[in-house]
């Protein structure tokens, strides 16, 4: 994949999480205006609490995709292109709102169920798109790229399309249970691992304080997603947005540290 097509696929996402961050504000507002006219109780604190996680995650993934991707602009290692890549899938999660106004106005299970899966798929994706950087940080050839990101969409698309999703029971994370939770288990714990895993690798290899520097800001992103995305308890999604948001800064100021010579 050449630098141009490359640079085509992030200012897309990067568009891509501006719409779903508008989508999400504009499903706000119709919420908002349907409590106001029934007088039903829509915004209980639970579900004020997910809303705001929801909305902070999206709009960080907003201003990290068009943020990073101006610092970054002069830069094509492929590092930072999977970084990216996982900062934009972050807005997925704003279709978390969608699945919601759903259940509010009555609208058949199955449209939630699709907006589940489409959730689950940006989170499989990010984590994909993570294990795939922490390959090309270490002797991956570049023309493997088309096959790692081929790849990455493939295998999110099959684990998201064979997930048992029950219609009947909706939680407070606005997803719908998805069934198999040992298997979902171990397929994120595996990628998480194996991604920490080539980050530590690439590290011992040069010997770089650095290169430590960048895998502990993966430990971080890879442990806030994990709070965000599966827990809904106000404090424990605040130290995952934290986490998330620290361990991005971390990572693009090291690697911009790394690669500022380019």
């Amino acid at each position: 994949m050449s630098p141009r097509l490359r640079k085509l696929f992030i200012t897309t996402g990067a568009v891509l999480s501006l719409l779903f961050f508008a989508l999400f504000c504009l499903i706000l507002a119709f919420l908002a205006r349907h409590a106001w006219i029934t007088g039903e109780e829509v915004f209980t604190f639970p579900r004020v609490g997910s809303l705001a996680a929801t909305g902070c995650t999206a709009l960080f993934s907003v201003a990290g995709a068009f943020g990073f991707r101006r610092l970054f602009r002069r830069t094509f290692a492929l590092e930072i292109f999977f970084f990216l890549s996982f900062i934009i899938s972050l807005s997925f999660d704003a279709l978390k709102i969608l699945s919601f106004y759903f259940t509010i106005i009555h609208m058949p299970a199955f449209y939630g169920v699709l907006v589940t899966r489409a959730v689950y798929l940006g989170f499989f994706l990010g984590l994909s798109f993570l294990f795939a950087g922490s390959l090309f940080s270490g002797e991956l050839s570049y023309q493997k790229l088309g096959t790692a990101l081929g790849l990455a969409l493939v295998a999110s698309l099959a684990l998201v399309y064979s997930l048992p999703i029950d219609a009947t029971d909706f939680q407070p994370t606005m997803l719908y249970r998805a069934g198999g939770e040992n298997y979902i288990l171990l397929v994120r714990f595996a990628l998480e691992a194996l991604t920490l895993l080539g980050f530590a690798r690439s590290a011992f290899l040069v010997g770089s304080a650095q290169e430590w520097f960048i895998c502990l800001a993966v430990l971080c992103m890879i442990v806030g997603r994990e709070l965000i995305f599966f827990h809904t308890a106000l404090p424990v999604i605040a130290v995952g947005f934290v986490l998330v948001a620290g361990g991005a800064l971390l990572f693009g100021r090291k690697i911009y540290e790394k690669h500022q010579w380019i």
